[in-house]
C-alpha cells in the first residue's frame, strides 16, 4: 500500500519492500493506492517500478489517487477502482506550487509518460490543460476507457474541474477546448491568454494522439527564448507562442497563422492588438515584411 504524499526516496523504499517479500518467498501482485500526489519525478520512478514488476493497481472506496499518484495507477498491469473512489489529474507545478514555464515543460513530459502507459488522449488532454491548483476528477467511463475494472456498486458522484469550494464543472472528454483564435486582449475578449493557451494545448493534444506539439527555442544573441504550441483550426496551421527574456520576463505573446506553403505567416500581438506579416527566405529565416 502507498498512502500519503509521494516523496523523494519512496521508489527505492517500495522496491526494497518488494524485494524483501520476494526473498521471503512471497509474490507481490497488487498495489493499493491512497495519495493526493506529491513529487512528480518520484511518481514517475514508482510508475516504472510498478510496470516492471507487472503489479495490478487498486484504489479502494473513499480513497483518492491524484496528480503523481495517477501515473502510478496507470502503470498497473491491471487496474481496479471501487465506486466512490476519486481519481484525478492536473498539470505540474514548481516546488512552491506555482505554474511556470518549467512546470509547463514538466506537464508535457508527464503527458508523454501517460501516453506510454496507455492513457487515452482525452484524459491526457485534460491533464495538460488543468492548472495545478485544480483537479479533473475522472468518471467511471473515463477510467473504463483506460482498461480499468470498476468494483462495487455505482455511487452518484460528479466529475469535472474543482477549485477550492467551487462546485464541479462538467467537462467533455472528447471535444477540444473552444480556442477562439481570433480573440485578442481587449475589453471584449471573452477569455484570458492562459485560457487560450491551455485550450491550444488541449486542441493540439487531441490532434496528435495525446501529445501536444509543444516547442521551445532560444536565441542567445538577443538573450530570449520562445515557447509555444502549434495546432490546426478549421484546416489552418496556427501556433500560440510566448517570448521571454533571460530572466523569464515576458516580452511578447502572439497568435500566428501560417499559409499552406509554410513561407508566409500573419500574427497578432495578444497584448497590443497589432498585426504583422512575416516571410521566410530560402535559408528558413523569417523576416517581418509588414505591420499594422
Amino acid at each position: 500500500m502507498i498512502t500519503g504524499d509521494i516523496s523523494p526516496g519512496d521508489a527505492d523504499a517500495f522496491k526494497a519492500l518488494v524485494k524483501q517479500a520476494n526473498d521471503g518467498g512471497k509474490l507481490v501482485g497488487n498495489l493499493r493506492l491512497n495519495s493526493t500526489g506529491g513529487n512528480l519525478l518520484e511518481g514517475v520512478k514508482l510508475a516504472e517500478a510498478v510496470r516492471y514488476a507487472k503489479l495490478s493497481t487498486n484504489v479502494g472506496k473513499k480513497a483518492i489517487c491524484a496528480s503523481a499518484c495517477f501515473l502510478v495507477f496507470a502503470a498497473g498491469s491491471s487496474k481496479f477502482v471501487s465506486y466512490g473512489a476519486q481519481i484525478g489529474v492536473h498539470g505540474a507545478s514548481d516546488q512552491s506550487g506555482n505554474e511556470t514555464m518549467g512546470s509547463n515543460a514538466a506537464t508535457v513530459s508527464m503527458a508523454k509518460i501517460a501516453k506510454e502507459l496507455g492513457v487515452p488522449p482525452a484524459i491526457i488532454g485534460r491533464m495538460v490543460v488543468t492548472p495545478p491548483t485544480e483537479v479533473v476528477w475522472l468518471s467511471p467511463q473515463d477510467l473504463q476507457s483506460m482498461g480499468t475494472t470498476m468494483v462495487g456498486k455505482p455511487d452518484q458522484v460528479a466529475s469535472g474541474i474543482q477549485s477550492g469550494d467551487s462546485p464541479p464543472q462538467q467537462t467533455s472528454p472528447s471535444e477540444p477546448f473552444n480556442i477562439q483564435p481570433d480573440a485578442r486582449a481587449n475589453k471584449s475578449t471573452p477569455i484570458s491568454w492562459d485560457e487560450f493557451f491551455k485550450g491550444a494545448l488541449l486542441t493540439s493534444a487531441s490532434q496528435n494522439e495525446g501529445k501536444p506539439r509543444f516547442f521551445r527555442t532560444c536565441q542567445p544573441e538577443i538573450k530570449s527564448c520562445v515557447s509555444g504550441v502549434s495546432f490546426l483550426h478549421k484546416g489552418r496551421e496556427m501556433f500560440a507562442r510566448i517570448t521571454r527574456d533571460i530572466n523569464e520576463h515576458l516580452i511578447q505573446r502572439e497568435i500566428c497563422e501560417i499559409n499552406s506553403t509554410y513561407d508566409v505567416r500573419k500574427c497578432v500581438d495578444w497584448d497590443t492588438n497589432t498585426f504583422h506579416s512575416d516571410m521566410k527566405d530560402s535559408k528558413g529565416n523569417w523576416y517581418k515584411v509588414s505591420e499594422e
